[in-house]
């Protein structure tokens, strides 16, 4: 059945409507004669609707005058119709086929880069090295060895271990992994003595070899040994004996960091007003559709961009860019004390623990304040750790 009226709308035909007092013997007239109708409704007494083919209505006329029928169309359908509708208009026939045939070019360059995976690498040096290797937006996507642009980038960039390029629709994804650098570690055979990495107040010196030179409750600075590998050798007073040093020394530490707040704190509450710069990114082109003049006296600007595509991975070279500007209405007003240490506390706290390390214990943390000349209240805040101090240095290495 499906098929029948998609086969009779590419054929086109002709929704009629029929008056008489006939219009039994039209029908049998028709069917009589082969002429091919469907869907036939009586609408009142001396009226019916049918539908018939182009050829069929040409045939139906003769019928329709031989039993006295009035025979009207009401509406006509199909792809016949619809090309006869536009046939002067030809850029609404050709322009679908040309939008296409655009449509299909353009799916067959890279118009998007997407890195993934990079920390320490910075995501600019990626992209630039990613251009010079042949992946970059404009490029045709046929024809790029992705194997030789993975062995490149990893000799390129000495910090990459490992690199993935997949070019899906107009997008290449690119996932990298970074080599983790291992600290530099003395050999097992080699001496070296245990120093301290920062200065602190022994809490355990624990020696499985080596010459203790510290104890619990001494004050020591960064650099000091803490355990000697020239260990003396009994009843030979000026000799010593070489070894690797193995111990632990824990000692309680300190870090500190200071925050400056103003007591007059400028605010910015927006008043509801915007203004919108919209341009277009055709390719590599800016080119700009809507703007006019900020006249905010103050405004914080965002930038919204939308990119066109097909589906996730089916990126095209056409974006829409919206620079929003947001008008604020600036106060000014005087911090509560309370606040203002809290403020200046919670950012130097902020600070202070980016120095910190991951397996160092906190103990305590306590703050200072001071208001300084210029209205403002600076907070000093020290954190004590409990944390392992020792670190190895190969004796007469610097």
């Amino acid at each position: 059945m499906l098929l029948l009226r998609l086969w009779n709308y590419i054929r086109g035909y002709v929704i009629i409507l029929v008056e008489g007092y006939f219009l039994e013997k039209f029908v049998n007239i028709c069917v009589h004669r082969q002429i091919f109708l469907w869907d036939i409704k009586r609408s009142k007494n001396s009226a019916l609707t049918l539908k018939a083919s182009i050829k069929g209505f040409k045939a139906i006329r003769p019928v329709a005058r031989k039993t006295k029928c009035r025979v009207r169309i009401i509406k006509k359908k199909g792809v016949p119709f619809f090309l006869n509708r536009y046939r002067r208009r030809k850029a609404f026939i050709v322009g679908p086929f040309l939008f296409i045939l655009l449509l299909y070019a353009m799916t067959s360059f890279i118009w998007s880069v997407e890195v993934t995976g990079n920390k320490e690498i910075g995501y600019d040096l990626l992209i630039e090295t990613l251009a010079r290797n042949g992946i970059k937006p404009g490029v045709l996507k046929f024809g790029i060895d992705t194997d030789r642009v993975v062995n490149n980038m990893i000799l390129e960039i000495d910090k990459l271990s490992w690199v993935s390029v997949t070019i899906k629709g107009t997008k290449a994804k690119v996932q990298v992994a970074e080599r983790t650098v291992a600290p530099e570690l003395v050999p097992k055979n080699v001496p070296c003595d245990i120093i301290a990495k920062r200065d602190g107040v022994i809490t355990s010196v624990i020696v499985k070899d080596g010459y203790e030179m510290v104890k619990a409750g001494d004050t020591v600075v960064k650099g000091q040994v803490l355990i000697s590998g020239r260990v003396p050798i009994k009843n030979e007073t000026e000799k010593v004996r070489y070894v690797h040093s193995i111990g632990s020394v824990t000692a309680r530490t300190w870090y500190e960091k200071s925050s400056q707040v103003n007591m007059k704190r400028v605010q910015k509450v927006k008043t509801g007003r915007t203004k919108d710069h919209i341009s277009l990114i055709l390719f590599t082109k800016r080119i700009k559709l809507f703007s006019g003049e900020i006249d905010f006296a103050d405004y914080e600007k965002v930038e919204i961009r939308k990119r066109l595509s097909l589906g996730e991975d089916l990126v095209l070279p056409f974006e829409i860019v919206i620079d929003r500007f947001y008008e604020n209405n600036v106060m000014e007003e005087e911090l509560d004390i309370e606040e203002a240490k809290k403020l200046s506390a919670d950012s130097a706290l902020s600070e202070v623990m980016r120095d910190i390390p991951p397996d160092a214990k906190i103990l305590k943390t306590y703050a200072n304040y001071v208001k300084d000349k210029n209205n403002g209240l600076v907070a000093k805040v020290t954190v004590e750790c409990l944390e392992e101090i020792g670190l190895k240095k190969e004796i007469g290495g610097e």
